[in-house]
């Protein structure tokens, strides 16, 4: 099971790359894939702010324990930075350009809302935590909020995917709201150039989508859940504070 993930992650590579060579320059899916998958590191420190635990039978990377992280950091959640990421996204951001066009009365907070936060909320149910859960992957050693329990842990149904569907929030209005180049707020303050000419102005609109996105998991996802539980949850002796 564990390399089922990474198959997908192959395939999808492959899609995106030869929609790049195609075209001729990468689609914002394939910076999404790219930008993505660099943010993994960040996954084992929102773990711990969530109390999410790992089976330590997986296949762990050689990370060890560090503070402010889950003991056991699987190989396989590297895969899911690309595939489940740059798939999501790009279906919430269709998703919320069509709404836009077909319901253009509505407000553009509730029309986020509608169509980014609650259906990228339910798209990482149906592929990661119901998934993971289910084959006992990791479970949540703390309940917060609503959660389903049973005899090996919890399986939280609100806490960590609030922030993860403001996280897509933030992400869909960054593309959604570009300059009249079509750069996004990141490329812009990294002077990546409005019409790329060399492989190394690409190279340059590739780093400031891998700054961008990890920008945006640290400040809407990562840190409120490590600080949230620095400030008002318990210790836990299995994911333990520093």
């Amino acid at each position: 099971m564990e390399i089922g993930g990474w198959i997908v992650f192959g395939l999808v590579a492959v899609f995106l790359l030869y929609r790049w060579r195609k075209n001729g320059q990468p689609d914002t899916a394939a910076l999404l894939f790219i930008g993505c998958f660099t943010m993994w590191w960040q996954e084992f420190y929102a773990d711990w702010g969530a109390y999410l635990y790992y089976n330590p039978d997986l296949a762990l990377l050689s990370w060890g324990k560090t503070p402010y992280t889950t003991p056991n950091k699987p190989v396989y959640v590297l895969a899911g930075y690309g595939w489940f990421y740059a798939g999501g996204f790009a279906a919430v951001l269709t998703l919320f350009r069509w709404f836009r066009r077909r319901y253009s009365s509505v407000n553009y907070v509730a029309a986020l809302l509608i169509s980014v936060f609650i259906p990228f909320m339910l798209w990482n149910f149906v592929t990661a935590d119901g998934v993971s859960y289910v084959t006992n992957w990791f479970q949540y050693l703390e309940s917060i909020g609503p959660t389903i329990h049973t005899d090996k842990g919890g399986l939280q149904l609100i806490y960590q995917g609030v922030p993860l569907g403001i996280f897509a929030v933030a992400v869909v209005a960054s593309l959604d709201r570009r300059d009249v180049a079509g750069r996004t707020w990141f490329e812009r303050a990294l002077d990546v150039r409005p019409v790329i000419t060399s492989w190394g102005e690409r190279a340059h609109q590739i780093v400031a989508w891998i700054v961008g996105m990890n920008v945006l998991y640290g400040v809407f996802l990562t840190l409120p859940l490590v600080i949230a539980r620095i400030l008002f949850f318990p210790n836990n002796s299995w994911i333990p504070n520093p």
